[in-house]
């Protein structure tokens, strides 16, 4: 996946994770979604697909909204037979500051403020950065409290990347609980793979030991070293 900037970045998508298009012409992400659609249900109806095309429309709608520049989903079945399913969003922010170790530690402490924020200062190799892992609640209609809600995991890393003038935010979404930490890890493998074409990129961080960990945010912290 490559970000319209210079150098050019690029991000390896997790397999397994459908996009959206965002990089289409309309006509043409038009034409994935259905296909995407017809993949997901290959022995369903024309009704439940057409109701999943304008669900991934509006998904994608959504993230050209927040600026994406990728949007994404999986939709899987566990090896105990559950279904799982996640969705990741990438975007570009302005950077101001040219020190990543500034930027990251200034960031740090202001997501700390929440607390209902478990931040996490990381390192890739391309350079330091934050995890920030939060719970949410998706309701069908806000303004309607008898309205069905969904319990919701969410985890972001904030990335400073000064030789693009921008922070690389990852989003990954999950009503999967159970499958959090696996879907961290690959969105730890998509944070440590990232790469610019006109640069080598730092050695990798050394990882931080092999203590033992039992919870989840111990599991995250595992996969970012």
């Amino acid at each position: 996946m490559t970000a319209g900037a210079e150098p050019e970045l690029h991000l390896d998508i997790p397999g397994g994770f459908h996009s959206l298009g965002l990089d289409l012409e309309p006509e043409a992400q038009l034409e994935q979604l259905w296909s995407t659609a017809k993949q997901i249900w290959p022995t369903g109806s024309d009704f439940q697909r057409e109701v999943a095309f304008h669900s991934y429309r509006e998904m994608a709608d959504h993230a050209l909204a927040e600026n994406s520049f990728y949007a994404g989903f999986c939709l899987d079945e566990t090896p105990d037979g559950r279904l799982t399913t996640a969705s990741l969003l990438a975007r570009l922010d302005p950077l101001d500051e040219p020190d990543a170790e500034l930027s990251a530690r200034g960031l740090f402490e202001a997501l700390s403020a929440n607390d209902n924020n478990t931040v996490e200062e990381i390192r890739v190799p391309a350079g330091p950065g934050v995890l920030v892992l939060c719970g949410i609640e998706w309701h069908a209609d806000p303004a309607d409290d008898t309205a069905p809600s969904l319990p919701l995991a969410r985890a972001d890393v904030y990335l400073p990347l000064p030789r693009v003038q921008r922070f690389l935010v990852l989003s990954l979404t999950t009503p999967s609980l159970p499958d959090l930490p696996f879907y961290v890890s690959l969105l730890s493998k998509t944070a440590h793979d990232l790469t610019f074409s006109s640069e080598a990129a730092p050695s990798r961080h050394a990882d931080s030991g092999d203590e033992r960990r039992s919870s989840v945010t111990d599991l995250v912290r595992a996969d970012f070293g």
